[in-house]
């Protein structure tokens, strides 16, 4: 009976259950240890990025191209189908709806400004990769292709002061916006050049111009 009481197992376990709150802080304090890294990360992901100061002029690129080749569209009697060099290693594929203002030959050969990021669209099944920029008169009576100087070579971007940085690559989805807010500013001035605002389209060999004056470009 004294051989039953003697032993008090409960007595040396003290240190074991001791033992477990030491384990769980371990435990705790191998989360706090991984805690904080997992803080830091969202740290860096809650720090602020470099603010994007570009504005909608800047993303938008305006280049300088020459039509290689004109051919009917097969499926319009109103639209073009064009190969012009923009500079790239391959021409582009640009639809334009230009057949009742201008012949194919006055077309072929000719520089020309492109509208040269926005995203590609199929006309009348025909992908576009581009839109070639036209003055016109109210309602649309007239349209001329925009002029630009001789020399000027294919691929050269077309730029504004106040408005610098790298156009985007293509205006997808939510970047569309940045030429829907430009577009309803291009015109033509009282001397027929070509503006953004009141800015010229200017190259390395003088304005963008057009025999349209104060008209609409598109």
């Amino acid at each position: 009976w004294i051989a039953e009481l003697a032993p008090k197992p409960a007595a040396p376990a003290k240190p074991a259950k001791a033992a477990a709150p030491a384990a769980a802080a371990g435990a705790d304090g191998d989360k706090a240890a991984t805690a904080k890294p997992a803080k830091q990360a969202r740290g860096g992901k809650a720090a602020p990025a470099e603010e994007d100061t570009r504005t909608s002029m800047a993303r938008v690129a305006f280049r300088v191209g020459r039509v290689l080749e004109v051919k009917p569209h097969p499926d319009s009697d109103k639209l073009y189908v064009e190969q012009i060099d923009l500079g790239e290693p391959e021409p582009r594929t640009i639809i334009s709806g230009l057949r009742d203002f201008v012949t194919e030959e006055e077309f072929t050969n000719k520089l020309v400004v492109v509208a040269a990021n926005l995203e590609p669209r199929k006309m009348r099944g025909i992908p576009s990769a581009g839109m070639v920029m036209c003055a016109s008169t109210e309602g649309k009576g007239d349209v001329k292709i925009l002029d630009v100087p001789e020399g000027v070579p294919p691929g050269e971007r077309i730029t504004f002061p106040g408005h610098d940085g790298e156009a985007e690559p293509v205006l997808k989805k939510k970047l569309a916006k940045h030429y829907d807010e430009v577009a309803p500013h291009l015109r033509t001035n009282a001397d027929g050049v070509a503006c953004y605002g009141d800015l010229p389209f200017v190259t390395s060999k003088g304005p963008v111009t057009s025999v349209i004056k104060n008209g609409g470009v598109s």
